[in-house]
């Protein structure tokens, strides 16, 4: 691998610790990664989906506009600082977007700006699990040291986390989210419904597209219950060329409203995820205990 600094592409899942993978990256010294986690510039662009992005990073930039103002009048001089360089990062990262297919180049050049002597500069964006196999190989492609980690979570915590999330964010006013979660849950794992959800936890369809796509040795998949602990720890940081730094606390996904799975539930949800199950400890071998409880139940 060269000597100029890497490029790291997170793709995903969904709901499967990249949230703590970035934390875990923004805090390195080795590494330089921009206030907005998620940039979202290769599925905008595959998916011409320019008007629902720019609404997303429109209401994001107004909320921090928002709470930079609460900052100012509180005198918190620190906090304005942060959030004037986040809402610079929103500017930069539509500027790019409205480039469309064109914006490559300024995309790379705002992911290393300012990157200095650090290693590794990075976007995690899930969403680009969903790429297709040409579009994901032109992104493997795109500088010459470009490095994709996948991280995989249990099927059945991954897809309730997932479904949670989505109760939370299309509750109507008093709905309840739990009722709300186990109605998209059950649409999802017995009705073969929410068709936007399961795509994300396909870690079959998802990794042997990248491994048709990526160079064998710039494919990084973990488990998300190892990667940031352990072993794990040190086999992300060899690949991705930093330092190993001990993580200060457990590392854990965003799981949002605190709602339990019955065991009805969590059997069917098994049944259905089946086959993630069955092909990943066929690729992979031993799976962690929590996947191996939650597959018994099959």
């Amino acid at each position: 691998m060269s000597g100029d600094p890497a490029i790291m592409i997170c793709v995903g899942a969904t709901k499967a610790g990249t949230s703590s993978l970035y934390r875990y990256l923004h805090d390195h010294p080795d590494c330089h990664m921009r206030s907005v986690k998620e940039i979202h510039y290769f599925d905008t662009v595959e998916n011409e989906d320019y008007a629902f992005q720019f609404d997303v990073f429109a209401r994001l930039r107004a909320d921090l506009v928002r709470r930079q103002d609460v900052a100012r009048q509180n005198g918190n001089r620190w906090k304005v600082a942060n959030l004037e360089r986040q809402i610079k990062d929103v500017d930069e990262i539509v500027r790019i977007l409205e480039l469309g297919e064109d914006g490559v180049s300024d995309y790379l050049f705002y992911l290393l700006d300012g990157i200095g002597d650090k290693k590794l500069a990075g976007d995690i964006t899930p969403g680009y699990g969903l790429l297709s196999e040409d579009r994901l190989r032109d992104m493997a492609h795109m500088a010459p040291d470009v490095r994709f980690v996948f991280l995989m979570r249990d099927p059945v915590e991954r897809l309730w986390s997932h479904v949670r999330m989505q109760a939370k964010r299309q509750r109507r006013p008093g709905e309840e989210v739990a009722v709300k979660a186990k109605r998209i849950m059950n649409r999802v794992v017995n009705r073969d419904l929410e068709k936007h959800i399961a795509p994300r936890g396909d870690y079959a369809g998802i990794i042997e597209k990248l491994k048709r796509a990526v160079p064998e040795d710039k494919l990084l998949v973990g488990f998300t219950e190892d990667l940031l602990t352990g072993e794990g720890l040190g086999t992300l940081c060899r690949f991705l060329g930093i330092a190993e730094r001990p993580v200060e606390k457990d590392p854990h996904a965003h799981e949002g409203v605190k709602l339990e799975l019955s065991d009805k539930q969590r059997h069917e949800a098994a049944r259905f995820l089946a086959p993630q199950y069955a092909y990943v400890e066929k690729t992979f071998g031993k799976l962690p205990a929590g996947w191996q409880a939650n597959m018994a139940r099959i």
